[in-house]
Protein backbone atom coordinates (compact mmCIF):
# COMPACT_ATOMS: atom_id res chain seq x y z
CA UNK A 1 0.00 0.00 0.00
CA UNK A 2 1.19 3.34 -1.12
CA UNK A 3 2.37 5.64 2.24
CA UNK A 4 -0.27 8.04 3.61
CA UNK A 5 1.84 11.54 4.71
CA UNK A 6 0.20 13.77 7.28
CA UNK A 7 0.21 16.73 8.79
CA UNK A 8 -0.07 16.70 11.94
CA UNK A 9 -0.40 18.74 15.39
CA UNK A 10 -3.22 21.07 14.38
CA UNK A 11 -4.31 19.58 17.24
CA UNK A 12 -2.76 16.47 18.72
CA UNK A 13 -6.16 15.80 19.68
CA UNK A 14 -7.06 15.86 15.43
CA UNK A 15 -3.93 13.83 14.92
CA UNK A 16 -5.00 10.87 17.19
CA UNK A 17 -8.27 10.47 15.66
CA UNK A 18 -6.89 10.39 11.83
CA UNK A 19 -4.37 7.66 13.15
CA UNK A 20 -7.09 5.97 14.85
CA UNK A 21 -9.60 5.90 12.14
CA UNK A 22 -6.55 4.83 9.66
CA UNK A 23 -6.39 1.85 11.41
CA UNK A 24 -9.77 1.13 12.36
CA UNK A 25 -10.84 1.82 8.43
CA UNK A 26 -7.97 -0.26 6.81
CA UNK A 27 -8.67 -3.37 5.45
CA UNK A 28 -5.25 -5.55 5.06
CA UNK A 29 -4.76 -9.27 4.51
CA UNK A 30 -3.97 -9.84 7.58
CA UNK A 31 -5.74 -9.19 10.90
CA UNK A 32 -2.50 -7.63 12.08
CA UNK A 33 -1.89 -5.40 8.44
CA UNK A 34 -1.81 -1.69 9.43
CA UNK A 35 -1.73 1.36 6.76
CA UNK A 36 1.87 3.04 5.83
CA UNK A 37 1.21 6.30 7.80
CA UNK A 38 3.87 8.59 8.33
CA UNK A 39 3.13 12.13 10.22
CA UNK A 40 5.12 15.05 10.58
CA UNK A 41 3.20 16.92 13.76
CA UNK A 42 3.50 20.72 14.03
CA UNK A 43 3.49 22.71 17.10
CA UNK A 44 -0.25 24.20 16.89
CA UNK A 45 0.65 27.58 19.44
CA UNK A 46 2.85 28.64 15.91
CA UNK A 47 0.04 27.84 13.73
CA UNK A 48 -2.77 29.69 15.84
CA UNK A 49 -0.44 32.60 16.12
CA UNK A 50 -0.24 33.06 11.92
CA UNK A 51 -4.05 32.55 12.16
CA UNK A 52 -4.73 35.13 14.51
CA UNK A 53 -2.32 37.79 12.56
CA UNK A 54 -3.88 37.01 9.47
CA UNK A 55 -0.60 35.75 8.73
CA UNK A 56 -1.79 32.93 6.00
CA UNK A 57 1.36 33.09 3.75
CA UNK A 58 3.61 32.11 7.14
CA UNK A 59 1.56 29.10 7.77
CA UNK A 60 1.86 28.14 4.42
CA UNK A 61 5.20 28.44 3.90
CA UNK A 62 5.04 26.16 7.21
CA UNK A 63 2.39 23.83 6.07
CA UNK A 64 4.48 23.26 2.62
CA UNK A 65 7.67 22.92 4.26
CA UNK A 66 5.96 19.69 6.62
CA UNK A 67 4.92 18.37 3.32
CA UNK A 68 8.68 18.61 2.07
CA UNK A 69 9.76 16.48 4.76
CA UNK A 70 6.86 13.89 3.97
CA UNK A 71 8.17 12.91 1.00
CA UNK A 72 11.62 13.16 1.86
CA UNK A 73 10.46 10.08 4.59
CA UNK A 74 9.07 8.12 1.43
CA UNK A 75 4.76 9.84 1.68
CA UNK A 76 3.47 8.76 -1.65
CA UNK A 77 0.13 10.78 -1.03
CA UNK A 78 -0.21 13.98 1.35
CA UNK A 79 -2.73 15.36 3.53
CA UNK A 80 -3.29 18.27 5.56
CA UNK A 81 -5.18 16.72 8.60
CA UNK A 82 -6.99 20.31 9.69
CA UNK A 83 -9.80 22.14 7.67
CA UNK A 84 -8.95 25.63 8.65
CA UNK A 85 -5.52 24.90 7.16
CA UNK A 86 -6.48 23.97 3.88
CA UNK A 87 -6.52 28.19 3.29
CA UNK A 88 -2.93 26.89 2.95
CA UNK A 89 -4.15 23.82 0.19
CA UNK A 90 -2.68 25.56 -2.53
CA UNK A 91 0.70 25.87 -0.70
CA UNK A 92 0.94 22.59 0.02
CA UNK A 93 -0.08 21.25 -3.68
CA UNK A 94 2.76 23.64 -5.03
CA UNK A 95 5.55 21.84 -2.88
CA UNK A 96 5.32 18.44 -3.63
CA UNK A 97 4.84 16.77 -6.91
CA UNK A 98 2.14 13.68 -5.13
CA UNK A 99 -1.71 13.94 -4.90
CA UNK A 100 -2.65 16.08 -2.15
CA UNK A 101 -6.20 14.79 -0.73
CA UNK A 102 -8.55 17.91 -0.25
CA UNK A 103 -10.45 17.70 2.98
CA UNK A 104 -13.20 19.37 1.08
CA UNK A 105 -14.19 17.30 -1.51
CA UNK A 106 -13.57 14.25 0.34
CA UNK A 107 -16.95 16.09 2.47
CA UNK A 108 -18.78 17.21 -0.56
CA UNK A 109 -17.96 13.26 -1.86
CA UNK A 110 -19.75 11.81 1.15
CA UNK A 111 -22.52 14.31 1.22
CA UNK A 112 -23.61 13.60 -2.15
CA UNK A 113 -23.11 9.76 -1.40
CA UNK A 114 -25.69 10.03 1.18
CA UNK A 115 -28.20 11.84 -1.29
CA UNK A 116 -27.62 15.61 -0.33
CA UNK A 117 -27.05 18.50 -2.18
CA UNK A 118 -26.58 21.14 0.46
CA UNK A 119 -24.00 20.97 3.95
CA UNK A 120 -24.52 22.42 6.86
CA UNK A 121 -21.44 23.69 8.05
CA UNK A 122 -19.91 23.38 11.36
CA UNK A 123 -16.21 24.69 11.89
CA UNK A 124 -13.80 27.56 13.42
CA UNK A 125 -14.25 30.83 12.63
CA UNK A 126 -11.98 30.95 9.35
CA UNK A 127 -13.73 28.02 8.15
CA UNK A 128 -17.33 29.80 8.19
CA UNK A 129 -16.68 33.06 7.76
CA UNK A 130 -13.81 32.92 4.86
CA UNK A 131 -14.87 31.57 1.46
CA UNK A 132 -11.99 28.79 1.35
CA UNK A 133 -14.05 26.43 2.36
CA UNK A 134 -17.54 27.24 1.41
CA UNK A 135 -15.75 27.50 -2.33
CA UNK A 136 -14.13 24.14 -2.00
CA UNK A 137 -17.13 22.47 -1.32
CA UNK A 138 -19.21 24.56 -4.15
CA UNK A 139 -17.21 24.16 -6.49
CA UNK A 140 -17.45 19.91 -5.80
CA UNK A 141 -21.14 20.82 -6.26
CA UNK A 142 -22.44 21.12 -2.79
CA UNK A 143 -24.35 23.73 -1.77
CA UNK A 144 -23.70 25.77 1.69
CA UNK A 145 -25.39 26.78 4.68
CA UNK A 146 -23.64 28.54 7.15
CA UNK A 147 -24.59 29.09 11.01
CA UNK A 148 -25.02 32.67 11.90
CA UNK A 149 -22.39 35.28 14.14
CA UNK A 150 -23.71 33.93 17.72
CA UNK A 151 -23.46 30.18 16.81
CA UNK A 152 -19.98 30.69 14.75
CA UNK A 153 -18.68 32.49 17.83
CA UNK A 154 -20.17 29.62 20.13
CA UNK A 155 -18.47 26.82 17.75
CA UNK A 156 -14.69 29.12 17.90
CA UNK A 157 -15.02 28.84 21.73
CA UNK A 158 -15.85 24.78 21.75
CA UNK A 159 -12.95 24.23 19.43
CA UNK A 160 -10.21 26.30 21.06
CA UNK A 161 -10.85 26.53 24.68
CA UNK A 162 -11.98 22.97 24.72
CA UNK A 163 -11.48 20.53 21.96
CA UNK A 164 -8.16 21.09 21.20
CA UNK A 165 -6.98 20.96 24.74
CA UNK A 166 -8.53 17.44 25.35
CA UNK A 167 -11.77 19.04 26.87
CA UNK A 168 -15.30 17.07 26.13
CA UNK A 169 -18.54 18.61 27.35
CA UNK A 170 -21.45 17.01 26.85
CA UNK A 171 -23.23 20.90 27.47
CA UNK A 172 -21.02 21.45 24.04
CA UNK A 173 -22.28 18.41 22.47
CA UNK A 174 -25.58 19.77 22.92
CA UNK A 175 -24.75 22.96 21.77
CA UNK A 176 -23.49 21.21 18.40
CA UNK A 177 -26.28 19.51 17.89
CA UNK A 178 -28.47 22.03 18.13
CA UNK A 179 -26.75 24.08 15.84
CA UNK A 180 -26.57 21.17 13.54
CA UNK A 181 -30.48 21.47 13.89
CA UNK A 182 -31.30 25.19 13.22
CA UNK A 183 -28.97 24.49 10.11
CA UNK A 184 -30.85 21.24 9.19
CA UNK A 185 -34.22 23.48 9.64
CA UNK A 186 -33.31 26.19 7.26
CA UNK A 187 -32.79 23.73 4.32
CA UNK A 188 -29.46 21.20 5.18
CA UNK A 189 -29.34 18.07 3.63
CA UNK A 190 -26.74 16.55 5.68
CA UNK A 191 -24.45 18.54 8.60
CA UNK A 192 -20.86 18.42 8.14
CA UNK A 193 -18.46 18.31 11.17
CA UNK A 194 -16.08 20.63 9.16
CA UNK A 195 -14.10 20.65 12.35
CA UNK A 196 -11.48 17.48 12.83
CA UNK A 197 -12.22 17.49 16.69
CA UNK A 198 -16.00 17.34 16.31
CA UNK A 199 -16.08 13.57 16.19
CA UNK A 200 -14.92 13.58 19.75
CA UNK A 201 -18.91 15.32 20.37
CA UNK A 202 -20.93 13.91 18.26
CA UNK A 203 -20.76 10.90 16.10
CA UNK A 204 -21.65 10.35 12.98
CA UNK A 205 -23.61 6.65 13.74
CA UNK A 206 -25.59 8.45 16.92
CA UNK A 207 -26.74 12.08 15.32
CA UNK A 208 -30.43 12.67 14.91
CA UNK A 209 -29.72 13.99 11.24
CA UNK A 210 -27.57 13.00 8.11
CA UNK A 211 -23.89 14.11 9.22
CA UNK A 212 -20.59 13.39 7.59
CA UNK A 213 -17.78 14.04 9.86
CA UNK A 214 -14.74 15.25 8.10
CA UNK A 215 -11.88 13.82 9.72
CA UNK A 216 -13.58 10.21 8.76
CA UNK A 217 -14.39 11.33 5.38
CA UNK A 218 -10.66 12.93 4.65
CA UNK A 219 -9.39 9.14 5.87
CA UNK A 220 -11.38 7.24 3.80
CA UNK A 221 -10.79 9.37 1.16
CA UNK A 222 -6.74 9.09 1.69
CA UNK A 223 -6.93 5.51 2.23
CA UNK A 224 -8.25 5.01 -0.84
CA UNK A 225 -6.16 7.08 -3.01
CA UNK A 226 -2.97 5.26 -1.12
CA UNK A 227 -4.78 1.75 -2.67
CA UNK A 228 -4.96 3.85 -6.19
CA UNK A 229 -1.26 4.50 -6.09
CA UNK A 230 -1.20 0.64 -5.10
CA UNK A 231 -2.74 -0.58 -8.09
CA UNK A 232 -1.51 1.64 -10.59
CA UNK A 233 0.73 -0.09 -12.83
CA UNK A 234 2.83 3.22 -13.92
Amino acid sequence: MARIGLIGGLSWEATACYYRYFNQFHVGPSPWSQPLVVIDSLDMADIVVHQRSGDWEGAGATLADAARRLVAAGAQVVAIGANTMHRNYDHVVAAVECPVVDIRRSVAEEVRALGGASVGLLGTRYVIEQDFYCDGLVDAGVAVLRPDESATAELQRIIFDELTQGRLHESSRETLVEIGASLVARGADVVGLCCTEFGLLLDESDAPYAVVDSTKAHVRALLGTARALDDDPR
